[in-house]
C-alpha cells in the first residue's frame, strides 16, 4: 500500500475543512443567527490555504501547460468577481454610511481566492524564470507588479498567499526546509498578533484574539505537507475541475442564505 496521503485525498481533506469555515463565517458568525460555533473551529481550518497553495506550487511544476493553468485561475477569479456582484446587487449590498453602492459593497463583498493564487501563480512564474536566468530585467519589473498587486487591499488574503507560495517555491522538493520556513512564518505571526494584543485596545480576550487574528495557525498546514507522497491519486476530469466548482457554488449558497437569514 503507498504510504502517505495523494493530492486528491488531500484535495478533499481541504475542501471539507473550508466548506466548514465558511458555513461559520457566514451562517454561524451572523448576528440573526440562533448557534454559534466555537471559536476554535477558526483554528483547525487554518490549513486550508496554504495547502492548496502548495498544491498550486506543486501543480506549477507538473502541469503540461502553465499559461492553461493561470488562464484558468485567473478565469474563475472573473467568473467569482461577477457571481458575488449579482448577489449583491440582488440583494441590495450597500455602503451602511451612505446607503448607495460602491465597489467595496458590490463588488469586493464576498470571498474570492482564486484571484490571490493567480496573482501568485504569476509572481512564482516570473520569479522561477529570473531563477533560469531569463530577462531577469523584464522578469523582475512583472513580479514587482504582480507582487504589488497580490498585497493590495482589493485581494483576499494576498500577503498570506503569496508568502506560503514563495517559501513553497524556494525550497521546491524540500519539504524539511518547507516546513521549517513556514513554522518560522507562522512565530513571526503568533508574536505579532501577541504585540499587537499587549499594545491595542482589542476589547476581547486573549484567546478571542488569536481565534480572530489566526494567521499563525497556518502551521497546522505541516503535518500534510510531510504526508504528501507526492502522487496524483484518482485523477479525472471531475477530479481536476471540482475545486472550480466547489467553491463558488458553495460560497455562493451561503452568501444568499446569509443575506436571506439578515433580511428575515
Amino acid at each position: 500500500m503507498e504510504r502517505g496521503i495523494d493530492a486528491y485525498k488531500l484535495k478533499i481533506t481541504a475542501l471539507v475543512f473550508m466548506i466548514l469555515d465558511h458555513v461559520k463565517t457566514y451562517i454561524f458568525n451572523c448576528p440573526m443567527f440562533p448557534v454559534h460555533m466555537p471559536n476554535w473551529v477558526s483554528l483547525i481550518t487554518r490549513f486550508v490555504s496554504p495547502l492548496f497553495v502548495y498544491l498550486m506550487i506543486d501543480g506549477f511544476y507538473h502541469t503540461r501547460s502553465r499559461k492553461k493553468y493561470l488562464i484558468r485561475l485567473f478565469t474563475a477569479a472573473i467568473i467569482m468577481w461577477t457571481g458575488n456582484t449579482i448577489i449583491n446587487y440582488i440583494f441590495h449590498s450597500v455602503d451602511p454610511n451612505t446607503g448607495q453602492y460602491t465597489f467595496r459593497s458590490l463588488v469586493l463583498q464576498g470571498n474570492n481566492i482564486f484571484l490571490s493564487l493567480a496573482l501568485s501563480f504569476s509572481v512564482i512564474w516570473c520569479l522561477e524564470n529570473i531563477r533560469q536566468g531569463k530577462n531577469k530585467l523584464l522578469y523582475g519589473a512583472l513580479a514587482f507588479i504582480t507582487t504589488c498587486l497580490c498585497l493590495s487591499f482589493y485581494v483576499e488574503g494576498g500577503s498570506s498567499v503569496l508568502s506560503v507560495a514563495v517559501i513553497i517555491w524556494f525550497f521546491y522538493e524540500k519539504k524539511n526546509l518547507q516546513c521549517i520556513a513556514i513554522g518560522v512564518l507562522c512565530v513571526v505571526r503568533l508574536l505579532l498578533m501577541l504585540m499587537v494584543y499587549n499594545l491595542g485596545d482589542t476589547g476581547s480576550t486573549l484567546y478571542a484574539y488569536m481565534c480572530y487574528n489566526n494567521g499563525w495557525a497556518a502551521a497546522l498546514v505541516i503535518p500534510f505537507i510531510l504526508l504528501y507522497n507526492g502522487e496524483r491519486g484518482k485523477n479525472t476530469r471531475f477530479t481536476k475541475y471540482m475545486f472550480y466548482v466547489i467553491y463558488p457554488a458553495h460560497l455562493w449558497i451561503l452568501m444568499i442564505v446569509r443575506y436571506l437569514i439578515e433580511q428575515h
